[in-house]
């Protein structure tokens, strides 16, 4: 590191003077050093009533101490750099000691909080070597600063109020999948990621919410039976709701695989966009490709059509409508041609309470789907293909939760 110029803060006449040295300064000549001097408070912070005196240097130092320096700010690719010498004071009357620093510093830190919050905010959007070059810092010294500022967990507003829950998975590394937790209501942000999605992991996370008093009113989750029942367990009074999105992808599922069936016993192709899209999306060409289906695939084209019955339903917003339709919508399942109809019957019908939960929020006006932490899902593989991956669950897990907070709401940046 080298001084470009040492000032002494005193009065805001110098601010001016520090930003024109680092505008017109070539950049080759490193950081802006300021030096601070601390003035000892008149009376006494403990008993507000002795004075301080001067108490001699820091303890185990026979000479005087040395300056102290700490990263404060970054500006115009140069860091502000703080620098004064620790200083101790006695009280005459309560003869506590104290070692004062600027406001902002902590004891042996080596950045200012302004200073913490600058290197979370660069490691937020980019791979942790790339906000290292910019900030002029190794690696490792943003991913431990990071580590230890950035812990996942509860703010003192979760506990107030019914809040409504997303839970998502997510892959690490392969088949190797982590648990993302958000909340949709009363406003959206991300809770925490846990570490893997066994069922003792997600256990542990909502009994520490119960514990902490958090009150759950609903739940959206996929269609796992295993975390059903889990919320179930833990907070047995709250409505699960099934996302409408993955109601769909299974129904496309299906669909696929009785036309892969239906392909085989012909050995004629018979394409899969028209089937699996929106009928209301398709195309003229499509929407033929489709009738001629109809004609001579007929149990196929069944299934087709309790897709799309099925969408409806997920769309309806009254309770009743959707409870006719639904019925409807099982003993056509029941009684189609194809044994897939069945199969697809007996899983509607375990999620039957499920999809209506979702209808009755709808019609409350409030509609509650994953694509909020399906959203964040997409940011995570962003982030997580700008660092060229992770080989440490720990480090992946942080910078993972870092990134899908906004600046405002990382919890630790907030004191």
């Amino acid at each position: 590191m080298h001084k470009i110029n040492t000032f002494t803060l005193e009065g805001q006449e110098n601010f001016g003077k520090i930003l024109q040295t680092i505008l017109e300064a070539p950049r080759d000549q490193g950081d802006i050093v300021l030096r601070v001097t601390i003035d000892p408070p008149a009376v006494c912070p403990a008993c507000n009533e002795g004075k301080l005196h001067r108490h001699g240097f820091l303890k185990g130092r026979e000479k005087k101490p040395k300056e102290r320096k700490v990263r404060h700010a970054f500006l115009y690719g140069r860091w502000v750099i703080l620098s004064w010498v620790p200083v101790r004071y006695k009280c005459y009357r309560c003869k506590k000691t104290y070692t004062l620093r600027p406001p902002g510093t902590n004891a042996w830190a080596r950045f200012t909080k302004l200073g913490v919050q600058i290197v979370v905010y660069y490691a937020q959007r980019m791979s942790f070597t790339g906000a290292a070059q910019i900030l002029n810092l190794t690696p490792g010294r943003v991913i431990r600063i990071v580590d230890k500022y950035i812990q996942p967990g509860l703010r003192g507003d979760d506990t107030q109020g019914p809040v409504v829950l997303t839970l998502d998975e997510l892959s690490f590394s392969g088949k190797d999948f982590v648990c993302v937790v958000g909340r949709l209501a009363p406003d959206k942000r991300p809770l925490s990621i846990l570490e893997d999605v066994r069922t003792a992991t997600i256990r542990a996370y909502l009994e520490g919410l119960k514990e902490a008093g958090v009150k759950v009113e609903a739940v959206v989750i996929d269609m796992k039976d295993s975390w059903r029942k889990l919320i179930k367990t833990v907070f047995p009074s709250a409505k699960i709701i099934v996302d409408p999105f993955h109601v769909i992808q299974d129904a496309n599922r299906r669909l696929n695989e009785a036309r892969k069936v239906e392909q085989e016993a012909s050995k004629e192709n018979i394409p899969r966009l028209p089937l699996i899209k929106a009928k209301e999306r398709l195309t003229p060409r499509q929407r033929e490709t489709l009738e001629k289906i109809r004609n001579k695939y007929p149990s196929l084209y069944e299934l087709y059509q309790l897709k799309e019955d099925l969408r409806q339903i997920l769309k309806m917003d009254r309770v009743e409508e959707a409870q006719a339709a639904l019925s409807r919508w099982l003993i056509n399942a029941e009684c189609a041609e194809d044994a897939e109809g069945r199969v697809w019957a007996r899983t509607i019908k375990s999620w039957r309470s499920e999809i209506l939960n979702l209808v009755t929020y709808t019609q409350q006006g409030r509609r509650y789907t994953n694509g909020y932490i399906e959203g964040k899902n997409t940011l995570i593989k962003m982030l997580k293909r700008l660092s060229f991956g992770f080989g440490n669950r720990t480090h992946f897990i942080k910078k993972m939760f870092l990134g899908c907070c906004p600046q405002n709401l990382i919890p630790q940046l907030l004191t």
